[in-house]
């Protein structure tokens, strides 16, 4: 799996996963839209979410092997623990809610305020588990190209082509074969 994250082109990943997250979107409106409820929404999300993830994952292990300077190395150890959490908080939380929730500023909640007060810190986490593997992946990728330490200034752009990953798939991927290589 690492290998097929590290050497696909450009457009293959960028079908994977832009064009995944596509088809559930639309999926999720047919069904909508057809007054049959959501069926699959939490499944499609997951994957998704599996999918993604995994892309930051294989390339932070990946490239990580790549990097000459055993000092300069991203310690991998615990890299699954920011993986897992999103994917439990997402598969738990549309577990209680299928249908999701909405809040009204009139009053009227399809939440319990208790739910919401568990949810927001747990969210707030997950949120930072992602943006943490964005950053380990973007350190690890400016890292193997230039083979030195790097501050975040260094891997800034990186770091917000991963973030808008759409767009920044185009950018990043041809750099990540070459450095796979």
């Amino acid at each position: 799996m690492e290998k097929f994250f590290l050497k696909s082109k450009h457009w293959q990943l960028f079908f994977i996963l832009f064009c995944l997250m596509f088809v559930f979107q639309v999926s999720i409106f047919i069904q909508v839209a057809e007054n049959r409820g959501i069926d699959f929404f939490g499944l499609q999300t997951v994957a998704f979410m599996l999918c993604f993830l995994s892309w930051f994952y294989f390339l932070i292990t990946g490239l990580n092997k790549k990097i000459e300077n055993q000092n300069l190395r991203i310690n991998t150890k615990y890299l699954w623990i920011p993986i897992v959490f999103p994917i439990l908080y997402l598969t738990v939380l549309l577990s209680i809610f299928p249908l999701g929730f909405s809040i009204s500023s009139k009053g009227n909640s399809d939440a319990n305020p208790m739910w919401l007060l568990i949810i927001f810190p747990v969210h707030l986490l997950s949120m930072f588990c992602i943006f943490f593997l964005m950053y380990k992946a973007a350190k690890t990728i400016k890292i193997a190209e230039l083979q030195k330490p790097v501050s975040f200034v260094d891997f800034a752009g990186e770091f917000f082509l991963l973030w808008f990953f759409p767009i920044g798939v185009w950018f990043l991927q041809p750099k990540i074969n070459k450095l796979a290589q």
